[in-house]
């Protein structure tokens, strides 16, 4: 996941603006999809349309670095009570740490479930 956002992000000339922080939320982000839609499925059961999926979309515009997971899950993202040294919990927390914004809205088609998303502002005009 986050060869993939670095690679992305080179690719853009954004290696440097936010990079990391991209990365590390894009990671996090996916993990909690994951958690979400990680069910697995007994294999005579599995069907294209029965699989869980989860969707990652990084883009941007002329002032905002912006990526988007989208899992199955129908539940409203929280930020969780956890301490300092719990093993999980902290996907949305780095995420309100890291990004400049982050939220979320449900989608309806072609399946039920929702996107998360996080962006960052950009100091300068980004090359698509």
């Amino acid at each position: 996941m986050r060869a993939f956002a670095r690679a992305k992000l080179s690719a853009w000339g954004l290696d440097t603006d936010h990079g990391w922080e991209c990365q590390q939320v894009l990671s996090e982000l996916v993990t909690n999809a994951f958690d979400v839609t990680g069910e697995l499925l007994p294999e005579d059961h599995l069907a294209l349309d029965e699989l869980a999926m989860i969707l990652i979309q990084l883009r941007i515009s002329a002032k905002h670095l912006i990526v988007e997971v989208r899992d199955s899950g129908v539940g409203r993202p929280q930020i969780p009570d956890t301490e300092l040294n719990d093993e999980g919990g902290r996907g949305l927390r780095l995420a309100t740490m890291l990004a400049g914004a982050w939220g979320w809205y449900p989608v309806t088609t072609p399946k039920p479930g929702k996107v998360v998303w996080a962006s960052w502002a950009l100091d300068r005009k980004a090359a698509s």
